[in-house]
């Protein structure tokens, strides 16, 4: 039988293990060397999640554990946003924490009073876990960070992105520690079945074509404006990135997310040019050579930056934290319309702004609508502490491996670079430093299988949850006697 119950003089404990298992994954994430651990800290968050018989108390452990991830992995936000709000916005920067906890904490109560033996709830977090990384793209609070398959980016298996997304990367992960957690419980075969699975995903990543020799030219241009004098008035960008890209002879000239505002488009230089404008309530890229093309609206806006959900029905509380914040008059953007790719010289551009680039949906319907090449403008001069920039540009470069497209990034601060369809870095600007990256990249036409299908790897990952439940329904139903041994409960 499971173990059950927090009694009072282990709560205490029972907190402490579960934030420094949540701190430890947090530490794993960010795409680096440690990513390699991150199957084996989730195979124990897992299993210390799951040893309580009570669904709340399972719930308990995964909130505390979550909040302390998201804590950590996105400690640079109340780091970074300190100096523009001060004390009062550093302060809401827990209730983001606190909700992305609880949405956690719901998977796993859901998976508890679905499955009362530990293996099944070790496999039904495995699969639930991809559902809801997937759940977090979308909504009015659709906010990816964190997603587990980036953590595969520094190795070979990344490459079955272009089969299935960044969440079938997240299922590599969640599968491989639910196998390890399941040794626990003497139960081999999960392990048995899910290392061949890895070995095949590491032969297709080793065995991807090299791409195509880069025989195209762009500048990526990269101001380096504090985003707050651009707030103030007191920046004057155009000339910056007029003489940056002063003299240019390349086939586009692509500045960051909101480089100039409208005012400054009738002064633009004669070049060919994909530039961030900021226009009143709207965030675009425009197209021009000598006169307007076209222009690519931002349609996934940042939530409580760029918009606020729910805004009607709470207009007083946003009303109380704007005056608090010392913004009574802030406002949002509207949701682009125009989200076609451009094209400028005969070459078709899926052009996309910032916080979009952590969205694979978005680079995914700008190439079925023909880009042949993928274009990122950014602003990540707000994240001045931590390592959000080099969160986002990771990110970012999964969906060249999605699409098996280049990516030419601008950051108006950074990463301004050139990522090619494998993902890899082949060129790219100091951050923090004004200057401008003469690129090389080709054009690329193939269409991978998540381009055609998308995230099947979550109805996958649905199906085997719906599998295990049937499995331990007919199980239960016939009367047999359960697979797992007792695991002594931690508190």
């Amino acid at each position: 039988m499971l173990t059950g119950g927090v009694n009072s003089q282990s709560r205490g404990l029972t907190l402490l293990i579960s934030t420094l298992l949540g701190a430890v994954l947090a530490l794993t994430v960010a795409p680096s060397f440690w990513s390699a651990v991150t199957p084996l800290v989730l195979a124990a968050l897992l299993l210390w999640a799951c040893t309580p018989d009570h669904p709340f108390a399972v719930a308990a452990r995964l909130f505390w554990s979550m909040a302390a991830f998201f804590g950590l992995h996105l400690s640079f936000l109340p780091l970074s946003f300190a100096p523009l709000f001060g004390p009062a916005g550093v302060l809401l920067f827990p209730v983001l924490f606190v909700l992305e906890g609880s949405f956690y904490a719901g998977l796993g109560w859901f998976v508890a009073r679905l499955f009362p033996t530990l293996l099944g709830r070790l496999w039904g977090l495995a699969f639930g876990w991809v559902i809801l990384e997937w759940l977090r793209h979308l909504g009015p609070f659709a906010f990816p960070w964190g997603t587990l398959g980036y953590t595969l980016l520094p190795t070979p298996l990344i490459q079955v992105a272009d089969l299935g997304g960044v969440l079938l990367a997240s299922l590599l992960v969640t599968g491989l520690a639910a196998a390890l957690a399941s040794l626990a419980v003497r139960e081999v075969r999960p392990l048995a079945l899910t290392l061949p699975v890895w070995g095949l995903a590491l032969l297709y990543g080793l065995t991807r074509p090299n791409v195509a020799p880069p025989t195209h030219r762009a500048l990526l241009v990269q101001g380096n404006l504090n985003p707050l004098d651009k707030v103030r008035g007191t920046a004057q960008p155009l000339p910056i990135y007029a003489r940056l890209s002063a003299g240019a002879t390349a086939e586009v000239v692509i500045w960051p997310e909101t480089a100039v505002t409208d005012r400054d488009v009738p002064q633009l230089p004669d070049l060919p040019l994909l530039i961030g404008v900021a226009r009143p309530g709207q965030n675009r890229i425009e197209a021009w050579d000598r006169r307007f093309l076209g222009a690519y609206d931002k349609h996934q806006r940042v939530p409580f930056g760029e918009y606020f959900p729910l805004r009607e029905p709470l207009t007083v509380l946003y009303e109380q934290v704007f005056r608090a914040l010392g913004l009574p008059n802030l406002t949002g953007l509207q949701a682009g319309q125009l989200n076609r790719p451009l094209t400028l010289r005969g070459v078709t551009y899926g052009a996309y702004v910032c916080y979009e680039s952590a969205f694979p949906s978005v680079a995914r319907r700008l190439v079925q609508n023909g880009a042949v090449v993928l274009v990122n403008a950014s602003n990540d001069g707000w994240f001045n502490a931590g390592n959000g920039v080099e969160q986002h540009f990771a990110m970012g470069r999964i969906r060249a491996i999605e699409t098996r497209r280049y990516l030419l990034r601008a950051g108006n601060i950074g990463v301004t670079a050139v990522v090619d369809p494998r993902g890899q870095v082949t060129q790219i600007l100091p951050t923090r430093r004004a200057g401008a990256l003469p690129a090389r990249f080709a054009l690329q036409h193939e269409t991978t299988w998540y381009v055609r299908w998308g995230d099947w790897s979550v109805a996958l990952a649905a199906l085997g949850l719906i599998g295990l439940w049937s499995r331990f329904k007919w199980l239960h139903s016939a009367d047999v006697l359960r697979i797992d041994e007792p695991v002594a409960d931690a508190g």
